[in-house]
């Protein structure tokens, strides 16, 4: 299984994903929802078609102007070849018919995050055109950079930086359907949360020295 990441510039290196990190999943939806801002109260919202235009994957197609943010069950009918293991399980982002007679064009979804965050990733399997697999991770309208699959069957991508406030994601081009799952994201930590830690970290080390003494 393929795990790549790409890290901004800010943080130079890549640290294991902070234990306040935020799972999110699509078991709880029933299949046939479209997905959109049910889970605004973990702090992440979900939109159609982030990019317009002229595409720029190898399918040579213009961007989608419907993108089909169905979720369906790994399990049913209305899924395609997921991998073995898969990565993913229960219910899955991306429709296969709809995936297949509703889209003109490449797709491409929006992750919005009502705070800032310094990490994500996503789990995606049944990918043919992995190169065509692509996140673009934003602070505001600044492009921070993007990551794409380096190889097929299924993978995970994410980006970590100092400050991502939205991520665009193309699940791969409009003829190659990829199911989508596994959102993990870590939150920036207010001040006073730092201010908690550094005075936690502070009394560790007075209790480490007295019992030296």
């Amino acid at each position: 299984m393929q795990k790549q990441w790409i890290t901004g510039v800010a943080l130079g290196v890549w640290a294991a994903t902070p234990s306040w990190a935020v799972t999110i999943t699509f078991d709880d939806l029933a299949a046939g929802t479209v997905l959109s801002n049910q889970r605004a109260a973990q702090g992440v919202s979900f939109s159609a078609n982030s990019f317009t235009g002229p595409g720029s994957s190898s399918s040579g197609q213009a961007r989608a102007t419907y993108t089909d943010m169905t979720i369906v069950s790994s399990t049913g009918t209305d899924v395609g070849f997921l991998g073995v293991p898969p990565l993913v399980s229960g219910n899955v982002l991306r429709s296969f018919a709809g995936w297949l007679s509703s889209e003109v064009g490449d797709p491409s979804f929006l992750i919005s995050f009502s705070t800032r965050v310094s990490s994500m990733s996503l789990d995606f399997t049944g990918v043919f055109g992995f190169a065509d697999v692509t996140l673009w991770a934003y602070d505001g309208a600044t492009l921070l950079g993007t990551v794409s699959g380096t190889s097929g069957g299924q993978f995970t991508l994410g980006f970590a930086a100092a400050s991502i406030t939205s991520v665009a994601v193309r699940p791969g081009t409009f003829d190659d359907w990829v199911a989508v799952d596994n959102l993990v994201f870590a939150p920036v930590p207010e001040t006073s949360t730092y201010a908690m830690m550094a005075l936690g970290l502070a009394a560790l080390g007075i209790a480490a020295r007295r019992r030296k003494a």
